[in-house]
């Protein structure tokens, strides 16, 4: 394949609200959509969802804008290839969220050149006809949080994750575990906790969640192994995010002495071709995995929706409605969970249509570059 031409977009989409966690809050959402063009006419879309400071990883907007404007694109423009995963050859020590949207963006292309839906052809499996809604809080008032639960089940949701942090007490959690016995709970600390906190983590097991997601602040996984005889007879599954950022990580998981999770994310992974391989590594060892979402448009999140419906997903993703986040999204038709459902798109591509004309709408900045060939 070969691309005539790459525009890059930086959008802003202002959010309903602030969305706070333990390492920071975001009330307008600044991502990179990447629009690839071939000589036939066809093109294909990609999101880098990097965010504007390192508060999660250490990759920021400014740093995946700068190395696809000065290296990624203007080799793209040179090359010929036949398959979008062949890029992973052609850069060293890659950013992973920069790469993973241009490899989506190429994707999208490439499987609307072969006339296929991208998730369901990569895979070479078929996807569930719908999937299940499950949401995340931010941390807000105990009187807040409540409010919102009511709502989502007004909704249908039955899967519910609630940030947490050491300033935020146990008493709440254990109160609503016990208040909607209907509601699966999962938490997530964003890494906030250090190994010394063991004990407050330890007396959230007996409350059957369904995991906790990224619980301590450390600089490797190995150090894990320091809870060996401390976890003795913990039962609820650690889930791990932006500490699993490459394979190497991930097989560190079969090593740790707890049962273990993995919260998907095409762009932490560097893209699919690393997001098959860690699913693939998953199935294959016994660890949980499901699929969550970077408070991203639906362009980078209709991928994770497909995603949530491949078989063994270990729970519902953390994948709520466009409207949910945004007053527009940048695709049509919007993600929607009707009842607590979506009905899972499988057209050609990513599976629907980019809504170019909120792409516009949102756009503050943009850069095309035209292949010399």
């Amino acid at each position: 394949m070969r691309i005539e031409k790459i525009t890059m977009f930086h959008v802003q989409l202002p959010m309903k609200f602030n969305f706070k966690t333990a390492k920071g809050s975001l009330n307008r959402r600044d991502t990179i959509i990447l629009k690839v063009e071939s000589p036939n006419g066809l093109s294909g879309f990609g999101e880098v969802v990097a965010f504007t400071t390192p508060f999660y990883t250490s990759e920021t907007f400014a740093d995946a804008w700068k190395i696809l404007e000065e290296t990624y694109l203007p080799e793209i423009l040179q090359k010929e290839f036949s398959h979008p995963f062949e890029i992973h050859e052609f850069f060293r020590n890659p950013l992973p969220m920069a790469l993973a949207g241009l490899e989506n963006a190429l994707l999208d292309l490439y499987f609307k050149g072969k006339n296929e839906n991208l998730i369901a052809g990569l895979f070479q499996e078929k996807l569930a006809v719908k999937i299940p809604r499950g949401a995340v809080l931010g941390q807000m008032s105990d009187a807040q949080t409540i409010k919102e639960i009511d709502q989502l089940i007004n909704t249908g949701v039955k899967r519910i994750k609630l940030k947490i942090s050491p300033q935020i007490g146990t008493d709440l959690i254990k109160k609503l575990v016990k208040s909607y016995p209907q509601i699966t709970f999962a938490l997530d600390a964003n890494r906030s906790f250090q190994l010394t906190d063991w004990p407050v983590i330890k007396a959230l097991d007996e409350l059957g969640l369904a995991c906790i997601e990224e619980p301590f602040d450390i600089k490797d996984l190995s150090e894990l192994k320091l809870l060996t005889e401390l976890s003795v007879n913990f039962s609820t599954p650690i889930c791990f995010d932006e500490s699993v950022q490459d394979l190497e990580s991930l097989k560190i998981l079969t090593e740790l002495p707890f049962q273990t999770m993995l919260n998907v994310k095409i762009g932490r992974l560097g893209g699919l071709y690393q997001t098959q391989k860690a699913i693939e590594f998953c199935r294959q060892h016994q660890i949980g995995f499901w699929i969550g979402s970077m408070v991203e448009s639906g362009i980078s999140k209709i991928l994770h929706v497909q995603l949530a419906a491949l078989s063994g997903n270990a729970m519902a993703g953390d994948l709520s409605d466009s409207k949910h986040y945004f007053d527009q999204d940048l695709i049509q038709p919007e993600i929607a969970f009707p009842n607590g459902w979506m009905t899972v798109p499988t057209g050609i591509g990513i599976g629907l249509s980019v809504n170019e004309v909120a792409l516009d709408r949102y756009t503050v900045n943009k850069l095309s570059l035209t292949s010399l060939k």
